[in-house]
């Protein structure tokens, strides 16, 4: 899981003392982004200077949030991260930590966009638990240095993201003290050339804090919601230029309550039609994106399938409405309604050399592909393998459609039944009309000086009907070069297309798009992408050297989870790693990708008797093209005769009754042979069954004994399992914990919903106050019996047992 600390718990922090360091580290840097020479703009209303800051809930929970995704298809991050300048990770708690570094995968896919990542530093508010002592100990300063600062630059750097945001709303620290502290921060970072390194400020405050704005250059503050408007005037001020105001002062937007399309009277303050004034934070967009969808899935068994499927689904249909508009279609300009962010906001790219490569993955899939091939097809969700989405989604020419917009020719989704690689492809469908439907894809400043192969990776219903343009100057209507003449060959059941871009020496790329042409109407038209790539002539990448895999992990006799880590050092060449189990008859099944240095492989069944099982880690580069795997062997205990457990539908009955008892045994049994004491008599199934019902013929406390057999041998396990007592003798067994003492506890989320609460007798209590509460990964009590019992069952009841 990911980091999830109080002050205390980072004091000596380092990654060879943090088991999940690893797990948690960004290995991909912060690209950068480039302003095309042209504006090439998509609506008349966007421009460039204004930002976005999204502060997000990234997971629901913080202290168990998963380091490299999880097996369901509920996880969600953003994907348009073009309209984004900044990303916040929105947790904290008093209870779980209020020192959180961002997910890995999270700042993966932002950093691969020119998106910085930032973690939190949360001081709640007294009311949620917050305490003036956290504060004052993030503050502690020994030989003249704020230890903290270093430590936060220490976590920052070894986890590969760009700074932290300090949410200060508890009280008992200084403006002179922060300033310090942040100027420690940035001090030791610029000595390191860290010079992206930031520290974001929030404390409530509607207006600029001068003094912390002045502490850096890269020091920004998140103001108040209802804060928007045009800051430019504090430029004199802060001793900075108007540009760098933009970066430096964004306004409160409280997403939560406004909407995901509620907030154009913001829009309007800090960037109207007529130019940009200021920026914008957007405080948690996904809770009305992406949680009202998916709460009362979370945890459940819906995480995955249908219902998970259409949950998903709406969030990306409203992910769609807020960063573009509710038509989808950024060249649109609404002068009445909803604008969304593309609206006002003009896209950034990335995309200024070779190699490029998109699998236009989400980072989340039902299936995992290779090649076209489905090697898996456990639902799945991982932002750090997220592929860089179109500029422009989705800004088709003649696409026909109602006079409302909302409906149209060609529609374009997110296919996750279909990909060439990872989970996810685009498909356009619908009616092709005749003649020509520019599709603007990407917004390049690729230069072309040793030609080179732009690849494409497709199927269609219509043979012929696609064709690629390239636009060789900085405009959005400028001249363009169509290719032609590609080499094509097929590869399970997608195409392949590679076009030659040695005609464009001494150009530059700017745009990428795709025409769809038809001489005729296609009634029913289907186009999917799997990938796009541009490459070098003749590429040959660098290749990425895995060294020190290993794991930690302990296999069980059945059963198996593995911790693995490796070393290597990012090139730009690398796209991720393919990560395999295989078994001893060589049956490989590909479990997870990522482009860090650890990946957790969830529970496994062993393969028959197998010895061991195998892990491969496969690199990938930018070419998807697997190199050379390296391979870790994991060792189960040697395999035995069967170890027997027995579960009972009853642990004591009357005598005259009746219960049922279950043999499970390790080691896949093949055979099973029961002995029964006289007092005890069989009356349903046979004694060469896993499971047998039996009826109490005598009181007292009765054993069993079975023989299992599997292939290495059979064991004999006799257990004393079932206590037959005579009639009222039942009446003795009660709740002895009842009103007893609590010993010790993990924690709780405050002073009143304490373990206590759960030993009071009260089954469904009527006030939210009368439970147990503790938001953290580690929940335990101990309780004092204060005597010895013979104990015959447990039963919990959950916060659904009550008013919540």
């Amino acid at each position: 899981y990911g980091g999830c600390w109080h002050p205390e718990d980072i004091r000596n922090w380092s990654p060879e003392t943090d088991p999940d360091a690893k797990f948690n580290r960004s290995m991909v840097p912060l690209a950068k982004r480039f302003k095309e020479p042209e504006l090439m703009k998509a609506n008349k209303h966007q421009f460039y200077e204004g930002q976005i800051c999204n502060a997000t809930i990234l997971f629901p929970t913080c202290s168990m949030c998963p380091s490299q995704g999880a097996n369901n298809f509920l996880g969600y991050q953003p994907t348009y991260w073009q309209y984004m300048d900044k990303l916040v990770y929105w947790a904290g708690s008093a209870s779980e930590g209020i020192i959180i570094p961002p997910p890995a995968g999270s700042t993966d896919a932002a950093h691969q966009s020119g998106v910085k990542s930032l973690g939190q530093v949360f001081f709640p508010p007294s009311a949620f638990g917050g305490r003036q002592e956290w504060v004052r100990q993030m503050l502690t300063k020994e030989n003249g240095k704020y230890i903290y600062a270093i430590k936060l630059y220490e976590i920052a750097k070894y986890m590969g993201f760009d700074g932290w945001f300090i949410n200060e709303e508890s009280g008992g620290g200084s403006t002179s003290e922060w300033v310090d502290f942040i100027k420690e921060f940035n001090g030791i970072a610029d000595a390191n050339g860290d010079t992206q390194m930031e520290i974001q400020w929030y404390n409530a405050a509607r207006t600029p804090n001068e003094a912390i704005l002045k502490s850096h250059k890269n020091t920004s503050q998140f103001l108040e919601y209802g804060s928007p408007d045009d800051y430019r005037n504090y430029a004199g001020i802060l001793g900075c230029t108007e540009a760098e105001t933009f970066s430096k002062i964004y306004g409160g937007v409280q997403v939560v309550n406004s909407g995901h399309m509620g907030y154009t009277d913001a829009l309007d303050w800090a960037m109207p039609i007529d130019g940009h004034g200021g920026s914008l934070a957007l405080f948690c967009p996904e809770e009305r994106i992406w949680k009202d969808n998916v709460k009362s899935l979370l945890g459940t068994q819906n995480e995955c399938g249908e219902a998970a499927y259409s949950a998903i689904r709406k969030t990306f249909n409203n992910e769609k409405q807020m960063w573009v508009n509710q038509y989808g279609d950024p060249s649109y300009a609404d002068d009445f309604g909803w604008p969304g962010l593309s609206g006002r906001m003009l896209e950034r790219s990335v995309i200024s050399s070779m190699p490029f490569e998109t699998s236009f993955c989400v980072g989340v899939g039902k299936h995992r592909f290779v090649e076209g091939v489905k090697h898996n097809t456990q639902d799945w969700y991982h932002s750090g393998v997220q592929s860089i989405m179109p500029t422009w989604r989705w800004w088709i020419e003649n696409n026909g459609g109602s006079s409302s917009r909302l409906s149209v020719d060609l529609n374009v989704d997110i296919d996750w039944d279909d990909a060439y690689n990872f989970g996810s492809s685009l498909k356009i469908n619908g009616k092709l009309t005749a003649g020509d439907h520019l599709m603007r894809l990407y917004k390049t400043m690729i230069p072309v000086t040793s030609g080179g192969t732009l690849r494409l990776v497709y199927k269609t219903s219509t043979p012929g009907s696609v064709e690629v343009r390239l636009a060789t100057e900085s405009k959005v209507k400028g001249e363009m070069v169509t290719l032609s003449n590609p080499t094509v060959t097929d590869k399970n059941g997608w195409t392949i297309a590679e076009y030659d871009l040695s005609q464009l020496n001494g150009k530059t790329v700017y745009m990428i798009s795709l025409n769809m042409k038809s001489e005729t109407e296609v009634a029913d038209y289907v186009l999917s992408l799997g990938e796009l790539a541009v490459l070098p002539a003749a590429y040959a990448p660098s290749a990425v050297a895995v060294s020190n895999l290993s794991t930690t992990s302990v296999l069980g006799e059945e059963k198996g989870d593995i911790r693995v880590t490796w070393d290597y050092s990012y090139n730009s060449d690398f796209d991720h790693f393919d990560i395999y189990t295989e078994t001893a008859d060589g049956t490989r099944k590909l479990v997870g990708q990522t482009r860090g240095e650890g990946f957790y492989i969830p529970p496994f069944t062993r393969n028959a008797n197998d010895a061991y099982v195998n892990v491969l880690v496969v690199p990938v580069m930018k070419d998807m093209r697997q190199q050379p795997a390296q391979t870790l062997q994991v060792k189960y205990p040697a395999a035995a005769a069967p170890t027997v457990t027995f579960k009972l539908s009853k642990s004591y009955i009357n005598v005259g009754e009746t219960a049922t008892i279950t043999a499970k045994g390790t080691g896949k049994p093949t055979a099973w042979k029961w002995t029964l004491p006289e007092e005890l008599e069989l009356v349903e199934g046979a004694l060469t069954d896993s499971k047998i019902t039996v009826k109490g013929l005598k009181a007292g406390r009765h054993s069993v004994t079975v023989e299992a057999t599997n292939s290495v041998g059979t064991s004999t396990t006799t257990k004393e399992v079932l206590d037959v007592m005579e009639a009222g003798e039942e009446k003795e067994v009660y709740n002895v914990v009842l009103k007893k003492t609590v010993v010790s506890y993990s924690g709780s989320t405050n002073s009143t919903e304490v373990p206590s609460k759960i030993i009071d007798g009260v089954e469904r209590p009527y006030s939210t106050s009368d439970k147990w509460c503790n938001v953290s990964a580690d929940n335990w009590v101990i309780f004092d019996l204060e005597g010895a019992y013979r104990i015959y069952g447990f039963k919990i009841f959950d916060g659904n047992a009550g008013p919540e």
